[in-house]
């Protein structure tokens, strides 16, 4: 199935964020960003709203290993608030 047409909080849930590049120092903690896309995930599902969630998120940093990278992670949450389709 294109990932396109999964439902969103199905996508959501598989952590579909990319990783720090390979000389990238830091990026955001892959153990916090999942805590919220987790918690995303079950409003969604319950058919509530998240705004809140993501309103003013401000991630811990992590290392390269242990990190989500930082353009994706805040591309995926400003689609999320600004109600953009973030799969595509």
């Amino acid at each position: 199935m294109a990932k396109a047409h999964q439902p969103l909080e199905e996508w959501l849930a598989s952590h579909p964020l990319k990783k720090p590049g390979l000389f990238a120092g830091e990026g955001y903690s892959r153990r916090a960003v999942d805590e919220v896309t987790d918690e995303v995930v079950d409003r969604l599902r319950a058919d509530r709203q998240y705004a809140d969630l993501i309103r003013k998120i401000d991630f811990p940093t992590a290392p390269r290993a242990e990190a989500y990278d930082r353009a994706a992670v805040d591309d995926l949450f400003d689609n999320l608030k600004w109600g953009s389709d973030p799969r595509k």
